[in-house]
């Protein structure tokens, strides 16, 4: 099945351009949520080791097991009912990890091509500049947070496992205790369509980094930055507000899609599985469509100059 994945069969364009953008960006897409994923996974081992000798608290030495045989009914209770909570805290090193991905694969996404001048190989190809440009946004809008989700799913059924271990020789059933009060299914659906609506509302902000790229001659992070740097300077000197910096941080962040009243930091303390819908709902606001809109403009002069640097 992996074969015919990777295999190009007949003439089908787009299918070589998703895979060119996987053979060029594997560290973003695959490698490192793998490492990260592995690196957590050791961090955790490694403080099982700890912890499995000793929890010092009020002078008294407890391991982690004796701490779980010891909890009341209610304690038990309140960390069942807080476990999808820290499952999604769980995966914030991936998510961070990917994050950082995702915008820096977007701004080499295009000057890269130029650097190496493979360009000139691509454009001797039957492929035109949309095909190309929209193969490079779906991959950092699509296959990199999805490709995430599924090592935080593995990282997140590993830590169930990991603390199944530690109720053996409690009175407590680690099915009771952890995945019976864990909906799996809703987690990984509720996280999936999360990064699908950060995505979008964060595709304005993605379209003016891959513009960029098409435009630097050397560091597209200085074309995409001091700009922004200088016009949101220029609207705090003479107009004393902060929309632009407003506009772009809260839609890099996901903050639309929690609470767009509460700084990040407290979005994501306060974040728990929410339905399908709600995470949905973001979608009516305005300001989400507007995006879209600046999104759409921009990708089309990307799409341009593209054309125009390879003639």
């Amino acid at each position: 099945m992996l074969a015919s994945i990777v295999k190009v069969n007949g003439y089908n364009p787009f299918k070589t351009l998703m895979l060119r953008e996987y053979w060029e960006n594997r560290r973003a897409i695959f490698t490192t949520p793998l490492v990260i994923t592995a690196a957590s996974m050791v961090l955790i081992i490694i403080s099982m080791g700890v912890l499995g000798r000793a929890i010092h608290i009020d002078g008294e030495s407890f391991t982690l097991s004796e701490v779980i045989a010891n909890m009341s009914a209610h304690e038990a209770q309140e960390l069942s009912d807080h476990i999808n909570h820290l499952l999604l805290a769980s995966v914030a090193p991936i998510m961070i990890g990917v994050w950082f991905c995702m915008v820096f694969t977007t701004l080499g996404s295009l000057y890269d091509e130029r650097k190496d001048n493979s360009i000139l190989f691509w454009k001797s190809m039957p492929i035109s500049d949309v095909q190309t440009i929209l193969s490079k946004i779906l991959t950092v809008t699509v296959v990199i947070p999805m490709v995430a989700i599924g090592f935080s799913f593995i990282f997140q059924i590993f830590l169930l496992i990991v603390g199944s271990f530690h109720t053996i020789g409690t009175e407590y059933s680690a099915w009771d205790l952890l995945w019976s009060s864990t909906n799996l299914p809703a987690l990984v659906l509720n996280e999936i369509v999360y990064m699908i609506m950060f995505s979008l509302w964060a595709l304005p902000v993605f379209a003016w980094l891959m513009l960029s790229s098409v435009i630097a001659k050397r560091t597209p992070l200085l074309v995409a930055t001091i700009p922004v740097a200088l016009l949101a300077l220029f609207e705090g000197l003479f107009f004393h507000s902060e929309y632009l910096v407003r506009f772009v941080g809260m839609r890099l962040t996901g903050a639309h899609i929690l609470e767009s009243n509460k700084g990040f930091s407290q979005n994501f303390i306060d974040f728990s599985p929410r339905t399908t819908l709600d995470i949905i709902q973001s979608a009516t606001q305005p300001a989400f469509w507007v995006g879209l809109g600046i999104a759409a403009a921009l990708l089309c002069v990307t799409v341009m100059l593209r054309k125009r640097n390879s003639m």
